[in-house]
């Protein structure tokens, strides 16, 4: 293609051209960065041939696969575009900017905001008339590539693994691979694990119960492997480690393959229904099949019940379903004590959910809440807080004003501010990093606190710049006031079902924070959940996050129960103020709704009288360490247990 040849480009803004350069790379292990710099120079090359005058190059270079539609750079290209930023959007090739036909789509957004787009090694400019086929063919070739690229490989590495047991993976327990080891035949067992290979099985035998297997692993001091993201041994390593062939001399190659999800442009791992094909390596065994495979068939009829449900057509239920996708407050609501998340399935119970890191015995708050009901009163919660929002609209029409009478003067302004945030971030991390370099005796502990609070104020401030990107680059969409607000929520909130992955999703939005504590009634009993969240009823509404003085104003931080209370504080109010008035103890439960015994009244009096005799207003105290006195609460008497908090973790105030 001759550019030279082609209609000159003419600068939006009278003055200066703006262009559009995308760089990319997959980011694989032979790849460097300095093609990202190849890549940059030749879109300038491209422009200057185009453009004499002065040109204003902005640079979008980034490490991902082609395939994922996901990245965060094809959705920031999209908003520039629609922003009308650019004159000109250049890349060598599609491919470098997405591969498939989603290209197309970027294609028309800019050519619909007046955007001329140039792929030089696809021989493709908008301007002229037969782009889309040209880019359509593009799209092709590219995909077709990646298709015929990815079946060759697989077939080269099966066939080598086939005649000489190459493209081996990373050694597991109990195995040595040398360095420079191409194949199987090149490995060797580690003599000194069979003694405890071998006694692992027999108390697998006896027990069927892998974190049996795993605790004696653990204290003979038997290491996971050099490959393991993990130190300790669990139940389910144990078993995945005992299922694998290679212990009886049959490594395995093609088990699980690829899947290609359209939507996202994510490939996912799933199991080969074809089987995996093995190589027979008789020195790498460690057990005959008649030792192992009965074992290994007990534990699969034990197990059975707990598999995954497939439909009638054999597909499993969840197959589709995104791990990172659960309800409300999975993976979501966070553990005040150490700051792991919630997740579903606490303590057998398949509604009710529990700290994750008390699964690993890393944790004492073993207590769980049921989801249904908590996602109930955080409905009821949501929807008060909205009947709340006339209130405050004058000040929100206000700040409203506020912002669009400053408009890029305030923009500035917010610009400003950031720039000395991040100045002030850099001073400090210049400072920490002398104190490290002069002083000796740092406490490690107090200097990774430094570092994680700094690190959290980069992340904010990365965020802040993010937004203010969004504000500068297109006209905000603001509710015009709070009644705008409330209708918006109440239509998203309108028929949803509780227990769906939406309400799931629309919670996360609007609670990004939720911290789990318990509590416990003055007069003992059992311990109690309780939220403390920071609702933000503009969190479906994303421009209003661009203006963090609006955000701020519709935001506030509230105390939700996550528990039913007990008989005698529900009743409490009602029998106080009948016995106030006169009436004795078993008229009392006579009228209380619920039909109470005379015995549970006595305890509701007598709650109240502590509460008096120790002037407090609210009969709950908050736990900070697991009681002595409560027996149902023993995971931390568990020799398997040491408290690990998140690293870098901080408990909010309460």
């Amino acid at each position: 293609m001759n550019y030279r040849n082609e209609s000159s480009l003419v600068p939006r803004n009278g003055h200066t051209l703006v262009v559009g350069i995308v760089a990319r790379i997959s980011g694989c292990q032979n790849q460097k960065e300095l093609s990202l710099e190849d890549q940059v120079d030749h879109g300038k090359e491209i422009a200057r041939e185009y453009y004499d005058g002065e040109i204003d190059f902005r640079i979008i270079a980034t490490k991902g696969k082609g395939e994922r539609l996901d990245r965060p750079e094809l959705a920031e290209v999209e908003t520039r575009l629609e922003a009308n930023e650019f004159d000109l959007l250049t890349f060598e090739d599609v491919g470098r900017l997405v591969r498939g036909v989603t290209a197309c789509l970027i294609f028309g957004i800019a050519v619909d905001h007046g955007t001329r787009v140039i792929s030089p090694n696809d021989d493709i400019d908008t301007n002229h008339p037969d782009w889309e086929p040209r880019l359509m063919d593009a799209c092709k070739e590219h995909v077709k590539h990646n298709e015929q690229a990815s079946r060759r490989i697989k077939q080269k590495k099966m066939n080598r693994f086939k005649k000489y047991g190459a493209s081996t993976p990373c050694p597991i327990a109990g195995y040595i691979k040398p360095d420079g080891a191409e194949t199987f035949s090149d490995w060797s067992k580690d003599e000194d694990a069979a003694e405890y290979l071998k006694e692992g099985l027999q108390i697998l035998r006896r027990t069927l119960n892998g974190a049996a297997v795993a605790e004696y692993f653990n204290e003979v001091g038997f290491s996971p492997g050099p490959y393991c993201r993990k130190d300790k041994w669990d139940g389910r390593m144990v078993l995945r480690f005992y299922r694998n062939p290679i212990l009886k001399g049959l490594p395995a190659r093609g088990t699980m393959h690829t899947t290609k999800k359209h939507i996202t442009g994510r490939r996912t791992s799933s199991r080969n229904p074809k089987g995996p094909t093995y190589r027979e390596e008789p020195h790498l065994a460690f057990f005959s099949p008649d030792e192992i495979d009965p074992v290994l068939e007990a534990l699969e009829k034990k197990n059975a019940h707990f598999k995954r449900k497939k439909n009638t057509n054999g597909v499993d239920c969840r197959s589709l379903v995104p791990k990172k996708r659960t309800r409300a407050f999975g993976q979501h609501a966070t553990c005040f004590y150490c700051g792991f998340h919630y997740v579903w399935g606490g303590n057998g119970m398949t509604d009710n959910l529990m700290c994750s890191n008390s699964r690993e015995w890393h944790c004492w708050n073993s207590v769980g809440f049921n989801g249904p009901h908590a996602a109930h009163n955080m409905l009821g919660v949501i929807l008060e807080a909205l009947s709340s929002l006339e209130g405050i609209d004058a000040q929100y029409q206000e700040l409203l004003q506020q912002t669009q009478a400053g408009g890029p003067s305030n923009l500035r302004t917010r610009e400003n501010k950031l720039d000395r945030d991040e100045k002030k971030i850099e001073h400090e991390n210049e400072k920490i990093k002398k104190l490290i370099r002069e002083v000796n005796d740092v406490d490690p502990t107090i200097l990774y606190e430094m570092m994680s609070e700094l690190t959290e104020r980069k992340k904010k401030l990365s965020q802040d710049r993010l937004a203010l990107m969004y504000a500068k680059n297109r006209q905000l969409d603001l509710p015009k006031s709070t009644l705008e607000i409330k209708e918006i929520l109440l239509h998203h909130l309108e028929d949803i079902d509780i227990h769906s992955h939406e309400f799931g999703d629309l919670i996360r939005e609007l609670v990004p924070e939720i911290h789990v504590y318990l509590v416990r009634l003055i007069d003992g009993g059992h311990l109690l959940p309780r939220a403390k969240i920071r609702l933000n009823l503009a969190g479906s509404i994303p421009d209003v996050a661009s203006i963090p003085e609006l955000q701020q104003l519709l935001s506030r931080e509230l105390t939700l129960d996550l528990f039913k209370p007990p008989q005698r504080e529900l009743i409490r109010p009602e029998a106080v103020r009948l016995a106030t008035a006169g009436l004795e103890q078993r008229e009392i439960a006579r009228r209380l709704e619920g039909n109470p015994t005379q015995t549970a009244v006595w305890n509701a009096l007598k709650l109240h009288q502590q509460m008096l005799e120790q002037g407090l207003t609210s009969p709950y105290k908050f736990v900070d360490e697991p009681p002595e006195d409560y027996h149902k609460l023993r995971r931390h008497k568990n020799k398997k247990y040491s408290f690990q908090p998140k690293p870098g973790y901080q408990r909010p105030p309460l």
